[in-house]
């Protein structure tokens, strides 16, 4: 076992060290063996979260008689051993450095990983990749290595649930506080069943409380971005294409469009086919640099976008990396965020499919998301247009509130829910 592994579990058998450790630990770049220990240090502090440190007597007796009751005599030796080196303490110096090192350790295992890909053949942007690995590291390691803090000044306003803006649905907005910045939205349904009208709708709700400033940015990778406007055109005007049509012929159609969302541009659209993460970050860069603020972040759909990740992880690993990764630009620019998601088959032609049926994903997309919004359509109605909504998932609920599971009719037409 390297020098670095078995420091790694010196330091995170106290809880604390281990709150702050777990999510710079490289699970592709350590021993297959930390990796399970570092695991199983986990599950026992899940499971005793009164404790600060392992007890090495209860966690040697879980480890060998309820985690891993089926270990051959070399690896109870080897574990023995660990758990044994494990009690001892590291100095100060080597704790402190621990998270960078775990970092660069990471960095040099996707670097490799990416070499061994482009070199094998297959398909990689190889300057685009190594730029986005490297930026990667930089953003964690100014991360970890930063110390920001609350003061009396920053006691949070967020915590009023009247602050933010207002949701496009009544019984929304009466259930659950207004959207903050950095919360993170997934509108989820089958294809064709109101995703896009959803937003278009939701864009203008949340207008009325924008600064000047602020920019709706929607990522399409979907259709075209002069449909996706038109139906944003729709939803704020709720107007159908035959009067939208007539509008512009009659030359007010601009005119009437700006009164409602404030500015010609408050919702850019982009098309990112075929594009990686990185080029969502310089668009988002580029408008600040016009001197505008990020007021929202919609994308459509998230799960096409290209994202560098390590070449062992599943398919609901990458999900979930991706989706962390989208939640943080929220975080990053104080701004709501808003990925879409299929319903995988399971959810198909039930009103209210359950949080679990997100395609690809059974917990992955879930743990990176403050609410999962989903729509829902039973073929059985006897109104085409009805939708079920609800919040299979929520951290936004007011206090008093239950999740929402309700019906309403959708107007694709003029783009409205009603």
């Amino acid at each position: 076992m390297a020098s670095i592994d078995l420091a790694l579990l010196r330091v995170i058998k106290y809880k604390e060290q281990y709150d702050k450790v777990a999510r710079y630990i490289p699970m592709g770049a350590i021993n297959k063996r930390t990796k399970l220990v570092a695991k199983d240090i986990g599950r026992y502090f899940e499971e005793n979260d009164s404790e600060t440190m392992i007890n090495f007597n209860s966690f040697r007796s879980l480890f060998f008689t309820s985690y891993h009751r089926k270990l051959n005599d070399d690896d109870t030796t080897f574990y023995n051993a660990i758990l044994t080196k494990m009690e001892a303490d590291v100095p100060d110096g080597v704790r402190n450095s621990l998270i960078n090192q775990l970092l660069e350790l990471e960095f040099a295992t996707d670097l490799g990983n990416l070499v061994d890909e482009y070199q094998a053949g297959d398909e990689v942007d190889i300057v685009s990749e190594v730029s986005h690995i490297t930026k990667k590291l930089d953003e964690q390691m100014v991360r970890a290595n930063s110390f920001e803090y609350a003061d009396l000044d920053d006691s949070s306003v967020e915590e009023n649930d009247d602050v933010g803006l207002k949701w496009c649905l009544p019984e929304l907005n009466e259930r659950y506080r207004n959207i903050q910045g950095g919360d993170q939205t997934i509108v989820c349904a089958r294809p064709g069943l109101g995703k896009t009208t959803f937003l278009t709708c939701n864009n203008v709700s949340m207008v009325e409380d924008m600064k000047d400033t602020d920019i709706i940015v929607w990522f399409n990778n979907e259709s075209r971005r002069q449909r996706i406007m038109k139906r944003q055109m729709q939803s704020a005007l709720r107007k159908t294409n035959d009067e939208l049509s007539a509008m512009q012929i009659a030359g007010t159609l601009n005119e009437e469009y700006i009164k409602v969302m404030g500015r010609k541009d408050r919702v850019r659209v982009y098309d990112i086919h075929g594009k990686n993460n990185l080029f969502l970050g310089d668009i988002l860069e580029s408008i600040l640099k016009e001197g505008l603020t990020i007021g929202a972040i919609v994308i459509d759909m998230l799960d096409n976008v290209k994202f560098p990740t390590r070449r062992e992880l599943r398919e609901d690993q990458r999900l979930e990396e991706m989706y962390k990764w989208f939640r943080e630009l929220g975080v990053e620019y104080n701004c709501p965020t808003f990925p879409t998601s299929q319903v995988s088959n399971e959810g198909a032609g039930l009103m209210y499919p359950l949080q679990g049926m997100l395609k690809d994903s059974k917990t992955g997309k879930q743990g990176a998301c403050d609410n999962i919004l989903m729509i829902g359509w039973d073929e059985d109605t006897t109104n085409p247009n009805a939708r079920g909504i609800s919040m299979p998932k929520t951290k936004t609920l007011r206090a008093g509130q239950q999740p929402l599971v309700t019906d309403y009719i959708m107007d694709g037409d003029r783009g409205i829910y009603k």
